[in-house]
Parts: C-alpha cells; structure tokens; sequence
C-alpha cells in the first residue's frame, strides 16, 4: 500500500525545506534587525529618523510588490524570488557599513525592494511547486517556520549586538539568506518555477497599462512616508500635507487592489480586505503591548517581550490546524477573526487598574491562535480562487492590503500616541482601541470573504 503524499515527500522534500528555510530566513532578519536598531540609531545619532528606518522599509516593497505581479506573469516566480534575495542581500551589507543613519536609511529602502519580490515569489511559487491539496500544509509550515525565530531571534541579536556590535547583526543575515535561496533553487528545477503563465496578453495590448500599477504604487508609498510625517505635526503645513496624503492613497490604493474590496465584495475582494484589517489590527497590538509593559508596568524588557514569544507559538499551532483542513475554509476563517478579536479584548484588560499583567498574556495566546488559522487560509484561498496568470497580481493584492493599511495606520497612530504621551495611560488605550476596532472589522469582513 502506498504511503499518502505529503510536502516531505520525495518529489517535493527539497522544495518544502527550501521555502521554509526562505521564511525562516525572513522571520530571523525581522526579530534581529528589530532588536539591533535602537542600538544603531543610537550609535549613528539617528534617533528622529528610527521610526522611517522601518517605514520606508515598507513603503518600497509596495513598489516591488507591484513589479513582481507583473514579472511573474511573464517569466514564472523563480527569477523574481532570486533577485529579490539578491536585492535583499545587498541592502543588508549596505546597512551593515552605514557610516550615517541617513545611509542606513537608504540601505533599508533597498531591503524592502528585496521584500516585496520575494513575498510574492514565495506565494506563486507554492502555487506552481504544489498541488492544491498540498498548499494548506505548505502554507501552514512557512507559519511554523516564524516560531523559532520569534523565540530566539531577540535573544540571539541582542548578544551578537552587546558583544560584537549591531553591524554584525545585519552581516551576519546575508549568510542565512544564500543558503535558503540555494535550497529554492536546487529544490525546485523542474517544477514550473521559470515558466510564464498560459495566458499572458501580447505586449501590445498590455503596453499602455504596463507600467500603471508600478506607477500608482510609487503613489502609495509617497503618500504613506507623507502620512506619517504630517501626523506627527513637526512643519506648520502639516494640514495641507495630511490632506493631500490622505486623497493620493485613497486614491492609489483604490487602483492597486481589486474592484469592490472596500465594499465588501463578497469573495476575493473581502478576503483581501480581511488581510488588511487583521493584520494591520494585531501589528498594532503587538507594537503597543511590550511597550506599555515596560512603561507603564515597569516589566524588565524580556518579561514584557512574552506577549511576542506566546503570539509566535500559537500562531504556529493555529497553522498547524488550519493546514490539516478539519473545518472548512469558510469557518477557519471565521473562527479566527473571533479568536483575534476576543484575544485582544482579553488583553486590553490589562489597561485596567489592578488587573495582573499575566492577562494580556493570555489573551494574546487566544489572539495569535486567531491569525494563525485565519493567515494561511486566506493565502490559499486567494490561489486557488486564481487563474494562473493572475497569481502574481492577486497575491500582490493580498499583501499590498496588509502593508499599505498597516503603514498608515502605524503612522498615525503613532503621531496621536505621541501627542498623548503626557496624559499618562491615554496613548495606550487610543491604541488598543483602534486595533480592537480593527479585529471587529476584521469579524464582520470574515463573513463575506469565503
């Protein structure tokens, strides 16, 4: 009797370690960079513009992003995943010999580019390497593969950065990042990965739309680095600044995500907007809890970091779950917005006087248990609801949503936490407020998305 075919499989082993050890690669980069850039902006005196060193980030790989879709319809996602490696690469060294912060900066704009190609590589490439049946598993171990970095990816960083310095911390990455694009490659010959999609239109009917997305994403990425300057009010045209960031993104994201996403369409255009408003609803979360750890209840900084250890695991397990398929996409994805939600009102006790610490910790354990089952069941829904020459533009969308709407809502939450600072408590409750009202938006979308 034949064994079932699984991701570990034979014919596709070598695959699976390789986009896992690409995942594992990001989630370690993101927990040790994080780490060692207070210490770098601290060394370089760059303090005012630690803020843009990880928005910028971002608002380049929305440029990217939008390259990629249309790179990967025409060539396969291979040769994108690569460069997006190499890119990457590059702008870890360049970080790593920034005399200033100003180039720091720079070399973190060039990482993102790096980003964005290989977030939406990574997607269509799943697509091509596994069968239907086989992407929720897959999907679910990319989830696992953040579960070790989340719990020693701090740690780890913090000593490369107290004994050798931050510099080593981004030196040491593009090591990771080689071996894993090596794996991809070996891993993954053969297996449609350098093949364009069936139905690519002919240039000259694409040429006058070619270059349109690339163009508005640009768009999208000014208007978000200008909304978070103008909310945090340094310049006396703020107003005018604020306004017209708001109208450019408004505008931009209308033509960079699919038609109906903000009316709740049911289908594709609500599981997009799902991943936006849950993802940009626990990032803010998942900012603000260790902080008001350490501020407000004066924790030691690793005892207010749990919150992150705890979310990681079971992310990890809610992944695990939604891979095995026991319930149906449409209540997976249900379940884990309520999951969220109800994670993040647990947590929000903690704001309450006299209420133990240990309950945000809880709640947030029910939160990444949430985003967990609800994360990789969007990914392949959003495949398999896909044609393959739109693969790469809807998997673009999806991640566009995420990162346009968490930036921004980052940038002004942050501009408002800031301006409430001297009223103790109150940024804190803003902020918890807003991501709670997210996580319900993120409930009622569930409804429509599948």
């Amino acid at each position: 009797m034949n064994s079932p075919v699984t991701i570990w499989s034979t014919q596709y082993r070598s695959a699976t370690i390789g986009f896992f050890g690409l995942a594992f690669m990001v989630a370690y980069s993101a927990a040790a960079i994080t780490t060692a850039m207070p210490q770098a902006a601290k060394e370089l005196n760059g303090l005012p513009l630690y803020g843009l060193a990880f928005g910028i980030t971002m608002a380049t790989s929305v440029i990217s992003m939008t390259l990629a879709a249309l790179w990967i319809d025409r060539s396969g996602p291979q040769k994108p995943l690569l460069t997006g490696v190499a890119i990457y690469v590059v702008g870890l060294a360049l970080a790593a010999a920034a005399p200033t912060m100003e180039l720091l900066v720079a070399a973190r704009a060039i990482q993102g580019l790096g980003t964005g190609l290989d977030g939406v590589a990574l997607y269509v490439g799943i697509a091509r390497v596994f069968p239907p049946h086989l992407r929720p598993k897959m999907f679910g171990a990319l989830a696992a593969a953040w579960l070790l970095p989340s719990i020693v990816g701090p740690a780890l960083s913090g000593i490369i950065t107290d004994h050798f310095g931050w510099r080593w911390v981004f030196a040491t990455v593009p090591v990771l990042a080689t071996i894993a694009a090596v794996v991809v490659f070996r891993g993954t010959r053969g297996m449609g990965m350098n093949k364009p999609a069936k139905a690519v239109e002919p240039m000259a009917v694409r040429a006058p739309s070619l270059w349109r997305k690339p163009l508005w994403a640009i768009v999208a990425s000014a208007s978000v680095l200008a909304l978070g300057d103008a909310s945090a009010r340094a310049n006396i045209w703020w107003p005018v600044e604020l306004g017209a960031a708001v109208v450019l993104l408004c505008v931009s994201v209308s033509k960079l995500l699919p038609k109906g996403t903000w009316r709740m369409v049911r289908g594709l255009p609500s599981l997009i907007l799902m991943r936006g408003l849950m993802g940009t609803a626990f990032t803010i979360a998942d900012v603000y809890l260790p902080l008001y750890m350490i501020d407000q209840r004066h924790l030691p900084a690793w005892l207010a970091g749990l919150s992150l250890t705890v979310g990681g695991v079971t992310w990890a397990v809610g992944a695990w779950l939604a891979g095995h398929g026991r319930l149906r996409p449409a209540q997976t994805l249900r379940l884990g917005a309520l999951f969220m939600l109800t994670g993040m009102l647990v947590s929000a006790l903690v704001l309450l006087p006299g209420w133990p610490v240990w309950i945000a910790w809880i709640g947030w354990t029910a939160a990444g248990f949430g985003i967990g089952l609800a994360y990789p069941t969007q990914s392949v829904l959003v495949l398999e609801g896909s044609e393959p020459h739109q693969q790469g533009a809807n998997a673009s969308a999806l991640q566009l949503s995420e990162v346009l709407t968490t930036a921004a809502a980052l940038g002004v939450v942050g501009a408002v936490f800031a301006a409430l600072l001297a009223l103790g408590e109150a940024g804190y409750v803003m902020a918890f407020g807003v991501a709670c009202l997210l996580a319900l938006g993120t409930v009622l979308v569930s409804r429509r998305a599948a």
